[in-house]
């Protein structure tokens, strides 16, 4: 008998932890690391409660109370604010993120968001996980600067402050709400971005040569597609990178850094000719370059 009661007893208990977990996934919250430099950092969910401590408290703290909100129009975007949700993608790491997410999150407050509606997360600074969090809530949402402030309605996106206001923050949130064809920063990586939703791989390079005269007038420096391959390339969205990189050599065919981007763009696809070919690239332009060379004569002792 009283093994047939253990029995009913352990199928119930394992019923209730499967039940659980399907319910309410486990996630760890404010784990934190030591990164390459020595310097700790947040990764994944965060709580806000976390960066009010230190050793992120200190920049936190002070720049949500320095920061002087537009209150009039808070005023015009607090209705518009209700029933809206937030993700905010951000890292300890960057000094964008140290000085805008206090400042969004400040705005939010005064408009009587309630924190359930705001939801935090940590993006890695390692190359090998770039702009990732452990759990990956960043596939699909192209985070390729950070931070990246998402205003969801009934879970539709309706628009993003990216890494820096427009105008102001509280601008840009009203324009985002009245629905105002607002633009976030990184014009031409958005353009990019929506040419390869719209045209499937195969296609891709018979009409790659639209692309240069189309996002030319928007692209202000060569580092903007550049970090989005290397986003791509963490994440190992090949395809990607390859046309990001790619581009980035013809819009800026004087720059060395879009050269030596697309020689390690092809030395992690093993094609070691190629690579060799944009690091000689490179070397013409900016013969000083040690990085560059260093990875020349590590390809030609190999």
């Amino acid at each position: 008998m009283k093994t047939v009661i253990f029995f009913i007893m352990s199928i119930a208990i394992i019923a209730n932890t499967s039940c659980h977990s399907k319910l309410m996934p486990q996630q760890s919250l404010n784990r934190e690391i030591t990164d390459s430099k020595g310097n700790k950092i947040l990764l994944g969910r965060c709580s806000r409660e976390r960066l009010q401590q230190e050793p992120y408290g200190n920049w936190f703290n002070k720049n949500y109370a320095d920061y002087k909100m537009d209150t009039a129009t808070c005023g015009m975007l607090k209705p518009n604010l209700a029933g809206k949700e937030f993700v905010i993608f951000m890292g300890t790491w960057c000094g964008d993120s140290r000085r805008e997410v206090p400042r969004m999150l400040r705005v939010l407050d005064y408009c009587g968001i309630k924190p359930s509606r705001i939801k935090l997360i940590m993006v890695s600074n390692q190359d090998s996980a770039y702009k990732q969090s452990p759990s990956h809530e960043e596939r699909g949402l192209e985070i390729h600067r950070v931070p990246d402030l998402i205003v969801y309605k009934k879970k539709e996106e309706t628009g993003r402050v990216i890494e820096s206001p427009v105008v102001s923050l509280e601008k840009d949130l009203l324009a985002i709400e009245r629905d105002e064809k607002y633009k976030p920063n990184y014009e031409a990586v958005s353009m990019l971005i929506d040419f390869i939703k719209k045209n499937k791989t195969k296609k891709m390079e018979s009409k790659i040569s639209e692309l240069p005269g189309m996002i030319k007038p928007f692209s202000k420096s060569a580092n903007e597609l550049n970090t989005y391959g290397y986003v791509k390339m963490a994440a190992h969205e090949m395809d990607k990178a390859g046309i990001a990189f790619r581009l980035n050599t013809i819009l800026y065919p004087a720059n060395a850094n879009v050269f030596d981007s697309f020689g390690d763009y092809y030395l992690k696809k093993g094609d070691f000719l190629l690579a060799k070919e944009n690091y000689q690239k490179a070397l013409e332009i900016e013969p000083a370059n040690e990085a560059t060379r260093k990875k020349m004569m590590q390809l030609q002792n190999n």
